[in-house]
């Protein structure tokens, strides 16, 4: 006998917190779903580590491809630098430092091991993420030589682009002609860098894009670009973060929309281990979800104030982490409107899911 009475034994914290689950369902309210938030940004951090190659790009991708996508690049860099992990930042900028072409910008995808190009395209918004890592890493280290030539240079490659509006295009195709369209994405992710960068005119002009041709006030959101009213998931997380809380617009009511228009609940898992997973598709049709954006949405939560919401959608988003520390980037692997979704463990699901538990700001650095 272990000398303990019964009554100690139901009153101790680990035994309640043992038969918590168990007495909300006899007492008809559902269990929430409980995961180690610490445990799991290490766990993320050992994954992204494990992606890394011997040339320092960050592979985007558990598959066979070999893809090492620039915007993935930046995203680890900020993930890695939110884990204090200064080191593995480092491999990343160095990598892309040895690939930057002369005009200051990036394509937007090369072989991981080769650090061959595999696309000519080099798009604004992928060239942003890696202004927005360099920014990161000054701020963390008070570094600001290393990267800094190198992040201005993308800087001003990019203000090429910026047209009367205030909108930056989306920079050069596969043949090297001009973009024509302005994506509301590419010129929040612009901003951010253009701030760090000290160019204020230029970062005021893509804030009036921001806020006078892309957004929407009658459903309070923005558009995914210029003349383009679609709906993507991404722009409205994504612009709270760079722009804050309310300013012009009163740009919190953003994350209303993707409440009740991008929300969505699928099964993952196969046979009896099938879980319900509630989280926010890509898009506005409701057949997945889309983890990065997620993840997204937890950490604009969280600057807004929503803190329930917050805490709610990251428990939902580990529910499918895997046990390598991997999260997949769809539940479903559905098309979105611009390609299939991988449900693959992915650099973006998963660099995004550490920013979110780590609480940064990736476009506030």
């Amino acid at each position: 006998m272990s000398g303990i009475s019964p009554l100690r034994r139901l009153l101790n914290p680990r035994a309640f917190l043992t038969l918590a689950p168990a007495l909300a369902l006899l007492l008809g309210a559902p269990a929430a779903y409980s995961a180690d938030v610490a445990l799991a940004s290490s766990k993320a951090h050992n994954w992204l580590k494990s992606q890394q190659v011997s040339t320092g790009l960050v592979d985007s991708y558990k598959d066979k491809a070999d893809t090492c996508y620039t915007y993935d690049q930046g995203v680890a860099t900020v993930a890695f630098l939110a884990r204090g992990d200064v080191t593995s930042a480092r491999r990343v900028l160095d990598a892309l430092a040895a690939l930057q072409n002369a005009d200051g910008s990036w394509y937007s995808a090369y072989n991981c091991k080769t650090g061959a190009a595999l696309t000519t395209t080099r798009y604004v918004g992928s060239n942003a993420w890696v202004v927005v890592a360099i920014a990161h890493y000054e701020k963390r280290t008070a570094d600001n030589v290393t990267y800094h030539m190198m992040g201005e240079q993308t800087v001003n490659w990019m203000q090429i682009f910026q047209q009367a509006d205030g909108g930056i295009n989306g920079g050069l195709d596969a043949s090297g002609v001009v973009i024509s369209w302005a994506s509301t994405e590419h010129n929040q992710d612009a901003y951010a860098g253009l701030v760090h960068f000290s160019y204020p005119s230029d970062a005021g002009d893509v804030k009036s894009f921001l806020d006078n041709v892309v957004w929407e006030p009658l459903a309070p959101r923005w558009w995914q670009g210029r003349n383009d009213p679609a709906d993507p998931l991404d722009v409205n997380p994504l612009g709270v973060s760079a722009l804050g809380t309310s300013g012009t617009h009163n740009y919190q009511l953003a994350l209303n929309y993707p409440m009740t228009h991008h929300r969505s609940t699928q099964n993952w898992g196969k046979g009896r281990t099938r879980i319900a997973v509630d989280g926010f598709d890509f898009n506005s049709d409701h057949n997945d979800i889309w983890l990065e954006g997620s993840a997204q949405m937890v950490k604009a939560f969280r600057l807004v104030g929503r803190t329930a919401d917050a805490d709610y959608f990251l428990q939902e988003i580990l529910k499918v982490q895997q046990s390598n520390g991997g999260v997949p980037y769809s539940v479903k692997g559905s098309f979105n409107g611009d390609f299939t979704m991988s449900k693959a463990e992915a650099v973006a699901s998963t660099g995004w899911l550490i920013i979110a538990i780590e609480n940064v700001n990736p476009l506030k650095p």
